[in-house]
Parts: structure tokens; C-alpha cells; sequence
């Protein structure tokens, strides 16, 4: 790690070698799955050797390495609770349990009033709260906080008109 920090590009392979598989096996034992732990240990590295220059030659360079290895554990703790937190919905799944006309018919309003609202915000607030209008975008924060307004906008005109 001495070697890699000072500048010495050959020391590349042997840090690779010497961190691979203990990273793994640490990610392995956290997580329990497998492929989960080869990209923790994957993004270990490339935080590693992307940020080699930072690395105090004084100290421990596995210690160093382990550090960072265990902040990649808690984002990816967090990212998963998250993720259990927010599970998608699928649509198919959604109004199954119908089982009288009368329900059919509350559903039917239901649904209605909710497309009349859904028609008073603004067209990013239904991007925002549509599954399909979120595409590529990824949920991290400004995403999730963006959803949260509109909803909050959505539960305001809702509340003008049925409440």
C-alpha cells in the first residue's frame, strides 16, 4: 500500500491480490450474499485506488482498507432498508380481493376521484408519483424528497375536495 501511495504503479497487482479475497469473505460474512459482497468488495477497491493518494503512510494500509470496507457495508445496509421500506407495487396485484359489487362500485369512485386529483397537480407531480414516470431516474434523496412533495400536494387537494 506504501508502494501504491508513493507512486509506484507496479505495487497495483500485488495490493489487487493481497485485498480481493479478504474483502470478499468480509462482505460475505455481513451480507450472506454472495453477490452482493463481491460488489461491496468491488466498490471497497475502486474507493481504495481511487483514493490512494489520501492514504497516510504511517498507518495500516488493510486497517485503511477494512475502514472503507465497512462504509460500504453501512450504505449498502441502508440502501436495503430502504429499498424494504418503499417496495414496489405491482399493479396486477393491486384490487384482487373484490368481492361484492358494492366494493366494485366504492373501488370504481375511488378510482375516479383519485384521476380527477391526479389531473390538478402539475405535470411533474404526476411523474413524480406514477411508477412509470420515474424511467431511468434513480431513487436516491432528491428523488425520494421530490415524491414527498407531491405527495403532500396530492393529500392537500384531496383534502379541499372530500374531506
Amino acid at each position: 500500500m506504501v508502494r501504491l501511495a508513493t507512486g509506484d504503479r507496479e505495487a497495483f497487482g500485488t495490493v489487487f491480490d493481497g485485498l480481493w479475497i479478504p474483502l470478499r469473505a468480509f462482505a460475505m460474512r455481513v451480507t450472506g450474499n454472495h453477490p452482493e459482497s463481491e460488489d461491496i468488495a468491488q466498490r471497497t477497491l475502486l474507493k481504495v485506488f481511487s483514493r490512494i493518494s489520501d492514504f497516510d503512510t504511517s498507518r495500516d494500509g488493510v486497517a485503511w482498507a477494512f475502514g472503507i470496507a465497512t462504509f460500504e457495508l453501512k450504505t449498502f445496509r441502508k440502501q436495503t432498508q430502504r429499498r424494504k421500506e418503499h417496495p414496489e407495487i405491482d399493479p396486477g396485484q393491486v384490487a384482487t380481493s373484490v368481492s361484492t359489487p358494492e366494493q366494485s362500485a366504492i373501488d370504481a369512485q375511488l378510482q375516479a376521484a383519485l384521476v380527477e386529483v391526479l389531473g390538478e397537480l402539475r405535470p411533474s407531480d404526476r411523474e413524480a408519483l406514477m411508477p412509470e414516470g420515474r424511467g431511468s431516474t434513480p431513487l436516491n434523496a432528491t428523488w425520494r424528497k421530490r415524491r414527498q412533495r407531491a405527495l403532500v400536494r396530492l393529500r392537500e387537494i384531496w383534502s379541499r375536495r372530500y374531506e
